[in-house]
């Protein structure tokens, strides 16, 4: 299976949050409501291949009872719960990633991790 990202939207760069390394960025402003679907490989939680796939923890979305570990652009927007600007949505079968407001080119897209994951991994801002 070949998995591949291609939205013209979208870069990657270095973040604005301290320690935060890379992050996701527009390459055209956005509008409301315009959505990011996280590409990735589904696996089941608790099974062999969560225990595989360990390093990719801080990453892995929950998807029903399942969890997904990106694999695209998805993984790569940041944490912020003072100023998220997207939100995480999730559907049956997928989750996006949705704007909250008009996004400006260039602006960093960060939404806020679910109080488990900032729980999980320490996280600030």
């Amino acid at each position: 299976m070949i998995i591949a990202e291609s939205d013209p939207r979208f870069y990657i760069a270095n973040s604005g949050i301290p320690g935060a390394g890379r992050g996701l960025f527009a390459r055209i402003p956005l509008a409301a409501g315009e959505e990011l679907r996280v590409i990735g490989v589904v696996i089941h939680a608790d099974a062999a291949a969560d225990e595989c796939t360990l390093w990719a923890d801080a990453y892995k979305l929950q998807l029903g009872d399942m969890l997904l570990i990106p694999v695209g652009y998805g993984g790569m927007v940041n944490h912020s719960s003072h100023a998220p600007n997207m939100e995480k949505l999730v559907a049956s079968d997928a989750v996006v990633l949705r704007t909250l407001r008009a996004v400006a080119a260039d602006e960093e897209l960060l939404f806020c991790y679910s109080a488990y994951a900032q729980a999980r991994f320490q996280l600030q801002g």
